[in-house]
């Protein structure tokens, strides 16, 4: 800010500052009436610094009439009667005050400025010119205050009921005079006027009561105390604070209340001002739209409350919140939307509404919704189990349906690219799988009308390679495995009766004659191996062409000559 408007800004105030000045006009004596042939003194005064360039301008009956600070009455005449005011340069002007210049015997005088509260003294006053005798004072013609010497009554406390109806009576040489009075009373403060802020008052406000009063211009140093009342019960004692509060107002704060004003031992009570504590919007409720809700279905919620009239269109907000969580910020709209609702919007739905101005909020109560399944989530199967290269192959993708006259689609997916579009078959069926068609299957169902879409879990597929060559290693395998255990058992029991024969002694050769009849311990075996197709008939399991004898001698009987081979066909 320049230092030039910076200097004209405080002009500025100084000026509104000596304009909101009322000067007051003073006599001295402090008389209001005096008689002709007396002098007075009027002082335009002005109750604060007086600036060394102040011009004054006086009134007289609203004529101009001079231009000094002070008017100076000597030997006053009848014509000097009037009323009288004054200005300063930059002030108001001064109320109006009588002066009464008498030519009577008696005047009653009162001091020019009275108060309610105030001690008072009144002069029964006779011409100057004359000796004046007892005097007798009364009230409303009533005595008050018998025969005496003293020409003045002192009144003390005198109040605005009391200021009327005076009257004495003096003896002057020859004859009794009087004169009459009326004190000029002013309020020593103006009965107080309670007031509220803000207004009207809103629940949660911040209420401010004010008891308002003016003090007489004549005493501004008096030192007034207030008090607060609520339906007759006292809410704040006297002290010096003229407002009382309290914060963010709750309808239990409504009620009569007024307020009183104590200086000087004058009391003074307010009017009773009825304060009504408005809700600026009734408790909030929670409606859901449409009433049952379906996945797929639009819902919408609606935080209903009936705003106050005394409050503007855009002064609520509204904020949405789900199992405790908030799904919507405060804003204008009482609406909150979810479109193609889903199974996971199921919850415990609240709403808050607040008033902008003092951020007031209330809860609705809560709202369980629970958003109804269409159809289950679907789940991929594969027909068979184990599928092996060149077998068919069938995935199924199955779904429970729960809402009736539900119509479904389906769609199949390999390794995220869609191998078959929506149509009305749950199935897809590959007829002679290759390795490469291994993979992640998954299948996805949606409703035709509100587009309900659920996909299942993969479903890892690994294809085997042709099985033939193991259809023919198998039993091979089997027969090998078969024989290992026939040896196995028959070297156990030639074992064991080896042990139990007594041992005989060697012999350097066989005996031709019975060459044959000599039975070393050998096993026979018969290891029939062949080929079995699946589509073989039975018949053929029964050719033994294919057949193999195997004889094996016991290791143990080597001592033992080799027979002859013909003598073990022969056995055979």
């Amino acid at each position: 800010m320049s230092p030039k408007f910076s200097a004209l800004l405080v002009l500025i105030i100084l000026e509104k500052a000596e304009s909101a000045l009322r000067p007051v006009v003073t006599f001295n004596p402090n008389w209001d009436k005096i008689f002709s042939t007396e002098s007075l003194t009027m002082t335009c005064n002005v109750r604060s610094s007086i600036p060394a360039d102040m011009i004054y301008t006086w009134y007289k009956d609203n004529k101009w009439k001079n231009t000094e600070q002070s008017i100076v009455i000597i030997n006053a005449k009848t014509g000097d009667s009037g009323n009288y005011r004054c200005k300063g340069t930059k002030t108001d002007i001064s109320d109006p005050v009588r002066l009464d210049v008498s030519n009577d015997y008696v005047i009653l005088q009162a001091p020019l400025y009275v108060h309610e509260g105030d001690n008072v003294t009144l002069k029964c006053h006779h011409y100057p010119t004359y000796s004046g005798g007892q005097t007798i004072f009364y009230k409303d013609n009533t005595v008050i205050r018998d025969w005496g010497s003293d020409p003045e009554l002192h009144i003390y406390n005198i109040n605005l009921a009391g200021s009327k109806g005076y009257k004495c009576t003096k003896k002057v040489p020859y004859s009794e005079y009087s004169g009459e009075a009326s004190i000029p009373m002013k309020e020593l403060f103006t009965t107080p006027e309670i007031k509220v802020t803000p207004f009207p008052v809103m629940e949660g406000d911040n209420v401010t009561v004010t008891c308002h009063t003016n003090v007489s211009p004549y005493r501004p140093e008096t030192e007034l105390q207030f008090a607060f009342h609520k339906a007759e019960q006292n809410v704040q004692k006297f002290g010096s604070s003229d407002q009382y509060g309290f914060q963010f107002a709750k309808l239990e704060n409504s009620g009569e209340y007024y307020c009183e004003v104590s200086g000087r031992m004058i009391v003074k009570r307010s009017k009773e001002l009825n304060i009504e504590i408005n809700e600026p919007f009734t408790q909030s409720e929670i409606i859901m739209t449409p009433n049952q809700m379906t996945e797929g279905d639009n819902m919408t919620l609606n935080c209903h409350t009936v705003r106050s009239e005394l409050i503007p269109d855009t002064g609520l907000e509204f904020a949405f919140y789900r199992d405790g969580q908030n799904v919507q910020e405060f804003s204008l709209f009482n609406q909150y939307e979810v479109q193609s609702a889903e199974t996971k919007h199921s919850g415990t739905y609240s709403c808050k509404v607040t008033f902008s101005t003092n951020k007031l909020t209330r809860s609705s109560k809560e709202l369980y919704i629970q958003i109804q399944e269409l159809f289950s989530k679907p789940k991929i199967e594969m027909i068979p189990v184990l599928v092996s290269e060149g077998n068919q192959m069938i995935l199924k993708c199955n779904t429970i349906v729960i809402r009736n006259n539900t119509e479904l689609q389906f769609a199949f997916y390999k390794n995220i690219q869609k191998i078959q579009e929506f149509n009305s078959s749950h199935q897809y069926v590959v007829p002679s799988p290759h390795l490469e068609d291994s993979g992640n299957y998954y299948c996805e169902v949606r409703s035709l009308k509100s587009n309900v879409k659920k996909k299942s879990e993969e479903l890892k597929v690994d294809l085997q390679g042709n099985t033939k060559f193991f259809i023919i290693l198998i039993p091979l395998a089997l027969g090998i495995l078969l024989l290992l255990v026939a040896i196995l058992v028959t070297l156990f029991i030639c074992s064991k009766r080896r042990s139990s024969v007594k041992p005989q002694e060697p012999t350097t050769g066989f005996n031709t004659s019975s060459d044959c009849d000599v039975q070393p311990e050998i096993t026979y075996s018969i290891l029939a191996m062949y080929p079995m197709p699946q589509d073989a008939p039975v018949t053929t399991k029964e050719n033994h062409e294919n057949n193999v004898i195997y004889a094996v001698m016991n290791p143990k009987s080597r001592r033992q000559p080799a027979p002859d081979p013909d003598c073990i066909y022969q056995n055979i």
